[in-house]
Order: structure tokens, then sequence, then C-alpha cells
């Protein structure tokens, strides 16, 4: 059983040597559906697209920048917590460093003005713990294990099963997960089945990190009516997770813990141009559009993982990473292998289109109303080389080359375009102090019948270990902050609940509706769906900014 089980692991390891991205990844890591900057700017919900004067919008309409008449300093520090109880004493909460800035004004006066700034901003804060468990309502992780690797006519040769050598898929017949069938298909070939009724899956996900952008601008204005502005941007992305499924089945050979600890980390570059328009001399109303291409990120993932199988006496035996099992069983050595595992490949992110308005009334009341669109849909994911990226199995995986077609369509088939809706204002029942107040929309990213497709014929997929994916709804956030400004000094604390739920699946069920080879031998589980478990994601942040004029 040990041997079994140590055989087993090495499936899991191995398909490690080259670990996939699919489109779940891609936007959880990249997409900035969040309001993160000065304590200004947050309590206004991010909209100051159009009314501009704050240095968090050089990344939301750089000519913003241009409307700042004097030079100034800010610094941002905040926290977060999670509206959900953390899994497994994870915590709940954490400190964030959201922004530094500075804004250099150059000919500063009513025919024109150049200004330079910078700015460091979290575009996104990973940190969160979720556990969902779900139903599978006689289905198994296996079944979908066995409809790729058993249907020959849709997908190919299962020789390089999920990455796995022969040897390796071979165990896993083994350990039960999935057998191969005594009977024949109409081809005469034979094919895969799972024997495993599962009764629950259970999933816990812890994850960390973030997204930062650091902004450089230069942006100006004409007779104080056209304002102007091109922000260059370099992001830094560093994404952690932990995870485990457990599956329990109905016989004990089938239940098990698969356990994946995976990084992604890499550096984007993107552009963005705006500029505000106030048509009218005499009015204070303004316009802003603004337009900003994708950032283009290089990336690299590297992972790890192992299971946990039922033992001999009933328990779950942790099993041996990929290292100690050859040292363990084979006695050699792996130094063929690659100790950190990785797939490098870039990824591009969509475009963003933003149109604004706003206006004032005297010194008593700002407020600013935007429209942004994301072409979500768009985004592409390739390797570095230029051969076409559209290998799958019997074919070598290579991660040198420029585009992963197969990708690509699964995340024009999963994601829509994004609306965002943001509205704000600031009212001043004296010069100096401000009460502000906003609100933001994102409409749902993924489509209602998205799904993670195991059998994308993506190479990439061909390695993918994990299942699981969520369907993320709509974001809606309410903010409220204060504000005090002095000749020199500002000060501003703002307050933001993020609300936002998804739809949990332990994997792809649409075996029980076009796997022949599983409904003939699973009748009463033909069209059979899992019900989705919701998954909390909302919470609260607190943002502080201190800041000084020069």
């Amino acid at each position: 059983m040990k041997k079994i089980l140590g055989m087993a692991i090495i499936a899991f390891s191995a398909a490690q040597i080259a670990q996939a991205q699919e489109t779940y990844l891609n936007d959880r890591a990249t997409n900035t559906s969040d309001v993160i900057g000065t304590a200004q700017y947050v309590g206004m919900g991010g909209a100051m697209g159009a009314l501009g004067g704050n240095i968090s919008v050089i990344s939301n309409n750089p000519a913003g920048i241009g409307i700042i008449r004097n030079g100034n300093l800010s610094f941002t520090l905040g926290g977060q917590i999670q509206d959900s109880e953390p899994a497994y004493g994870d915590s709940r909460g954490t400190f964030t460093f959201d922004q530094i800035g500075a804004v250099f004004s150059l000919g500063a006066d009513d025919d024109g003005r150049l200004n330079f700034a910078f700015n460091y901003q979290k575009k996104a804060n990973f940190n969160h713990s979720m556990y969902a468990t779900q139903p599978l309502k006689g289905l198994a992780q296996g079944d979908l294990f066995s409809w790729v690797a058993g249907d020959k006519e849709r997908f190919g040769s299962n020789d390089n099963f999920l990455g796995f050598s022969n040897p390796v898929f071979n165990a896993f017949e083994q350990r039960g997960v999935f057998e191969l069938s005594p009977n024949r298909a109409a081809d005469g070939s034979s094919y895969y089945r799972s024997p495993i009724a599962g009764e629950t899956g259970r999933f816990y996900r812890n994850t960390s990190g973030w997204l930062n952008g650091f902004d450089f601008n230069v942006s100006g204005s004409v007779e104080d009516r056209y304002f102007f502005g091109l922000t260059v941007g370099l992001d830094r992305l560093n994404y952690k997770s932990s995870s485990s499924y457990e599956q329990i089945a109905d016989v004990p050979e089938g239940s098990y813990i698969l356990y994946q600890d995976q990084n992604l980390k890499g550096t984007g570059f993107n552009v963005k141009v705006g500029t505000i328009i106030r048509p009218v001399e005499d009015s204070p109303l303004r316009f802003g559009i603004t337009v900003e291409t994708p950032t283009w990120f290089s990336l690299k993932h590297t992972s790890w993982g192992y299971l946990a199988a039922v033992g001999d006496d009933g328990r779950y035996e942790r099993a041996y990473p990929m290292d100690d099992y050859y040292n363990m069983y084979s006695g050699q050595s792996n130094d063929s292998y690659d100790r950190d595992n990785y797939l490098e490949y870039n990824l591009y992110t969509p475009w963003k289109f933003r149109a604004s308005v706003g206006s004032s009334v005297e010194d008593f009341l700002v407020w600013d109303v935007e429209y942004e669109y994301s072409m979500n849909n768009f985004t592409k994911m390739g390797y570095p080389d230029n051969d076409d990226f559209n290998g799958f199995y019997g074919r070598d995986f290579n991660i040198s080359m420029t585009k992963d077609k197969y990708m690509n369509e699964m995340t024009k088939r999963n994601v829509r375009g994004v609306h965002n809706i943001r509205a704000g204002f600031e009212v001043k029942p004296i010069r100096q102090f401000a009460i502000r107040a906003g609100y933001n929309f994102y409409s749902k990213v993924f489509k209602d019948d998205a799904r993670l497709d195991q059998t994308c014929q993506s190479s990439a997929i061909n390695y993918l270990i994990n299942t699981d994916y969520i369907n993320l709804g709509a974001a809606h956030l309410i903010t409220l902050g204060l504000g005090y400004q002095g000749k020199h000094f500002f000060a501003d604390v703002a307050y933001k609940y993020r609300y936002q739920r998804g739809d949990y699946y332990s994997f792809d069920d649409n075996f029980t509706s076009y796997n022949s080879y599983f409904i003939a031998e699973n009748p009463n589980l033909k069209d059979v769906q899992l019900s989705p478990t919701e998954v909390n994601f909302d919470r609260h942040n607190i943002a502080v900014t201190l800041g000084c004029k020069f």
C-alpha cells in the first residue's frame, strides 16, 4: 500500500514540472476591480477622473495630475479585514501600505503649467482565506479524469494523461481513482471509468500577496481649460496560494486530499493617456476621457504539491514529495528534474476605456461620475517565442511559444467585458474640513455558464492538477471619508466596504451530459450537475493619508 501511495504521489509531483496556467488564475491575479489609493481618492469611490487634483488619479486619468497647482507629497497606510470567518486559524486581517507619491509643478499660472509625478500604489490585495464544502451527488473528481483519459475520439491518446507517465497513470488505477473498464468501446478500444461515488468535496485555500503599480506621469494644462496627461506604469505581481481538496467517497480507497502550493510573480508594463476638458470658460463642468493599454506581463509560475490517501490503517498518510520519493524507493538522484518547477509565460490584460463628468458648486460641493469598460474577454496568454502554441496529447510541451490559442478561446467563452460605474462627492461645511462618500459597481467577469474546461486542447491544461473554480459575481463598493486641508499639511481617512460573492465548483461536471461511457455506466447520473457553493469575498478597509504641500 505504501509503495502504491508513493507512486500516486509521483503523479502529482511530476505534473508540477510544467504547471499550467488557466483563465481563472490569470483573472484572479490581475483583476483590479477595487479602489485603492489615497484616502481622499478612496473616500470618493475613485470617482475623480474629471475632477483630478489628487495623486491617485495618475492611473485613472493622467490628465488629473495637470490640475494640481502646487507640489505635494503624500503617503497612505491602511488595513484590511475579511468579512467571513477564515479557515484553520488563518489571519482575518492584514496591514497594508497603499500609496506613496509626489507631484512637482512647473510654470503654474493661468496660461498653463507642466507637472511631473511619481506614485507607488497598491492595485490589488490578495490576502484571503476561504473554505467551501460541496455535495458531490455521487459524482467524483475521478469521473472527470476518466473522461479526459478515456475518450480518445475527442481528446486523443491517454499516453500523457494530465502530464503523467504511463507507470504513474497505472498507479492511479491501483489507487482506485479510476480503472480500465473490462468492456470495450464501439471501436474495440478499452476506456477508463471511475468506480467511485463521491459524497463530499471539501476545499480550502489561503491566498496572499499583492499587485503593485509604479506610475510615472507628465501632464499639463492650457488656459486652465484643457488638461492632458501621460502615465507610464510598471506593475509588480506576487500572488501566493496554498490549497487542499479533500474528496470523501463511498469507499475508503476513493478518499484523498490533494495539497498544492503555488506562486505567480512577474512584471508588467502599461501606458495611460487622458484628457480633461472644461468646454465653457465660466462653468466648472468638466469632462474626462482615458484610454489604458493592456498591461504586458512577463510571468513565472512555480508550484509544488502532494497527495494524502487512505493507508492500511484507514487514516490519511502524508505523501512524500518527488525528491523524497526518488531517494526512498529508487535510490536514484533526481538531478534531471528542476527543483524550482516552473512555467514562464506572457499575459496581456484588457484594454480599458473611461469617460467621466464632474463639477463643483462654489467651494461647498464637488461631484464626479465615471464609466469604465474593460475588455476582459480579450485577455491574451502566450509564451516567449515565435511558434504557435497548439500542441496537445502526444506532442511535446514547449514553454517557448507565442500564443496559446486554445486557452485564449476558452477565456473568450468564459469571460465577458466588464462595466464599472463610479460616483463620488465631497462636501465642505467649512473651508478646511471635507466629508466624502462614493459608490462603485463592477459587473460580473464570468458568464453564467463559465467553467474550467479540462478538455480544452491546450498543452497547458494538459498539466493542470487542480479542478476547482469560482465564478465571481458583481462587486459593489461603498466608501466614506473625512479630510482636513491646512496651508501646508493635509490629512484624510476613509472606510471602504467591498461586497462580492462567488460560486464554487469542485470540478467541471460536463461529463454527465457528454461522456457516453460515463452515461452508459451510470445512467442514473445522466445530466446531474453540482450545485454551486457560495463563497464570501466581502471585506472592510481603512485608509489614512498624510501629506504636505510645497
